[in-house]
């Protein structure tokens, strides 16, 4: 069969001598075509690192990276990351740290930034704006680092991981040369290749008296490395003495030392203020009352209870106006194309005898007409005393009528702040509260600085902005809710701006829960600062005594207490106080079955167009009752346009002098127990 496929070759190619040319051609492609594969590969073809060991425990690390770049992962350079942090014996991450001395390629400085990013430095190498051709790159990094030594009890050893275990390319050949202070005499020496946690040894080791050559002897794929390690004489390397260690561990630390601090400096400060100025009275026992306290009015109550004017206040004291008979509100429901609109309207009943001055005001800034400068004397003297035909009959609440409804809303936020001084009831202790959102921002700010404010610690303070806005608000009202928005925003755009070519988001989340945490705590604080005095707190229980029996449901009534009885005049009196206090829901269920039996009908309320007084009646009066107080509500805001006030309570280098030399809590590896990726060193790199 041999014979015979040997014969046809022949015949195809002609003779003999044919044959073996074709034969020659077969096995020149078969050895040549993969090696041309190769040499078009992207890899790194030379891996080498000289590193240096100087007696104060510093080495000075030298790498060349020779690559060859086919314009796929390599098209504008490469990066290089060392890791920040290293493992010791006890499992405990480190901090390590590095300085930059020189970047080139091919033998000239090269365009290049550094980063911390996810626990790295990332060192990238190469213009953004110019793309390299088809070829090869030889680069260079030169670069410092301390506390890469272990001590042990006999010896001082460097472990190192030459090559990292992070490369996203082959590597021909990885060599490298340790250099060791020249008293120093060389004693165990290990290496291991393959991927993190091998222990193979594809390698040799050269000795060279005070140079250990170290070099592979296969090539390493993709995440496989080169890590060695060696052995030498102890005390050639002054061992670190306690101060130098204190030295060392602040700068390892000094985020988190920084923290630590500022924020128990913090904690101290808002301890010492709250349990000075920030203390409260005693505060009498709360005893239900079946009356307002004081005699006060809805519209007293309700700033005194929630210590501010808000829109609850205004809609509370419009239906106490129309249950003393002064108007009635018109409630009309209109089906226009599927869609339901209810309007109100108040309607001018003209008897004004039993409202308060400020009540006498309001009405007459709603019903005067067009006559504002009789409106406005009426306001002045506080009466009504217009003559009868001059009053309008109906008014709408609608945005059209939002001057009346302002001005009536301005009247009675005047008569009411000028009736009460809330000062003299609730304490704000602003100076503290601004005192306090002060240190905060300059604990913020030496934070950031401390931190060196990389990027991931300034996307930190960008995760933690809705907090930090909600503290500014805290302290700075709508403008700081402007600055916690803002800010953050043209932060991202500034850094995504600079990062276009390579935009990578990476937080340091441990900052970002530092910052959340204060600037929560500062909300606490702000909040805690603001205290009721000793009269504010009598007043304060009495009105909260009066929201108790409001709010308290029928089953659970306090007999012994003798409450009146609930009628339908008790239940039209202190309504404009249930809504003024929140809870009107309550107390409409607490007379819905009495209202019932009588066939309630309010003078102060009444139905248009196909809504009746009946409908009340066909739900449960407490839900009916609430939808209107709300849609009342909503209406009587928008026809105010916005009320005069509206509140609710509702890289890192450092001086030689505290360089650490060394440690004597890393792991050994030069006698056998070291593994590949193990030691100093490492990272990886790909191209860009």
């Amino acid at each position: 069969m041999k014979s015979l496929i040997i014969n046809n070759v022949l015949q195809v190619t002609g003779g003999k001598q044919k044959y073996l040319t074709f034969l020659a051609l077969i096995m020149f492609c078969l050895t040549v075509t993969p090696a041309a594969f190769a040499q078009q590969q992207e890899r790194i073809i030379r891996f080498h690192s000289d590193i240096k060991i100087e007696t104060d425990g510093r080495i000075e690390v030298a790498e060349h990276i020779k690559v060859y770049a086919a314009g796929k992962e390599i098209r504008r350079g490469i990066t290089r990351e060392l890791p920040l942090y290293r493992e010791d014996k006890n499992g405990k991450r480190v901090r390590m740290f590095y300085k930059v001395l020189a970047v080139e390629c091919n033998g000239q400085e090269v365009k290049h930034r550094l980063a911390n990013e996810n626990d790295y430095l990332v060192i990238t190498i190469g213009d953004a704006k110019v793309v390299l051709d088809a070829g090869e790159y030889d680069y260079t990094i030169v670069y410092e680092s301390w506390g890469q030594v272990g001590f042990f009890d006999d010896y001082d050893e460097l472990y190192w991981n030459v090559t990292g275990n992070e490369w996203v390319f082959p590597i021909d050949q990885a060599t490298a040369a340790i250099t060791l202070p020249e008293n120093a005499k060389a004693g165990d020496t290990n290496y291991y290749t393959g991927v993190k946690g091998a222990t193979d040894k594809h390698g040799s080791v050269e000795d060279r008296g005070n140079v250990q050559l170290f070099t592979t002897t296969r090539r390493l794929s993709p995440r496989e490395g080169l890590t060695v390690a060696v052995g030498f004489s102890r005390d050639v390397i002054s061992r670190p003495t306690l101060r130098t260690t204190i030295q060392m561990f602040i700068k390892r630390n000094r985020s988190a030392i920084h923290g630590w601090a500022t924020g128990l400096i913090f904690l101290l400060f808002y301890v010492i203020t709250l349990r000075t100025v920030g203390k409260r009275p005693h505060k009498p026992v709360v005893i239900p009352t079946f009356k307002p306290p004081r005699n006060l009015s809805p519209a007293s109550v309700h700033y005194l209870y929630r210590r501010g004017y808000g829109n609850t206040l205004f809609t509370a004291t419009l239906v106490e106006m129309a249950v003393k008979g002064a108007m009635s509100i018109r409630c009309d429901k209109i089906e226009d194309k599927g869609v339901t609109q209810v309007n109100y309207t108040l309607i001018n009943k003209k008897d004004t005898d039993r409202l308060r001055p400020e009540e006498r005001e309001m009405y007459a800034a709603i019903f005067a007409g067009s006559d504002t400068e009789t409106a406005s004397t009426l306001a002045e003297s506080g009466t009504a005393a217009l003559p009868l035909e001059r009053y309008e009959t109906e008014v709408e609440v609608d945005a059209k009528n939002h001057q009346k409804f302002s001005a009536a809303s301005s009247v009675l936020h005047k008569s009411v702040t000028g009736q009460w001084n809330l000062n003299d009831y609730f304490c704000e202790n602003r100076k503290w509260s601004v005192m306090g959102g002060v240190i905060l921002n300059v604990v913020l700010a030496l934070y950031l600085f401390v931190t060196g404010g990389t990027e991931e610690v300034i996307w930190a303070f960008v995760a933690a902005s809705p907090l930090v806005a909600y503290a500014l608000s805290v302290l700075m009202g709508g403008w700081g809710v402007v600055v916690g928005i803002i800010a953050p925003i043209a932060t991202f755009i500034t850094l995504v701006i600079k990062n276009l070519e390579e935009f990578e988001l990476t937080v340091h989340w441990l900052s970002a829960a530092f910052v959340a945490v204060l600037s929560l705590l500062y909300v606490y604080y702000s909040k805690r600062l603001k205290v009721i005095t000793p009269e504010g707190a009598k007043i304060d229980s009495e009105i909260a005594g009066f929201k108790m029996y409001m709010e308290t449901a029928e089953e659970r009534r306090l007999n012994i207490l003798n409450p009146p009885d609930q009628t339908p005049e008790l239940f039209e009196k202190l309504l404009p106080y249930a809504m003024a206090l929140g809870v009107d829901n309550v107390w409409c269920k607490k007379f819905d079955s009495v209202l019932k039996q009588v066939n309630y009908s309010p003078q102060w309320y009444g139905g248009g167009g196909d809504l009746s007084v009946k409908d009340l009646f066909d739900k449960e009066l407490a839900v009916r009752l609430k939808e209107l107080s709300k849609s009342f509500k909503m209406k009587v805001n928008c026809a105010q346009i916005a009320p005069t006030i509206i509140y609710s309570k509702e890289s890192d280098d450092f001086s030689r002098s505290s360089r650490s030399r060394g440690s004597s809590d890393w792991d050994s590896g030069s006698r056998g127990s070291g593994r590949s990726g193990g030691g100093g060193g490492g990272g990886g790199g790909r191209g860009w």
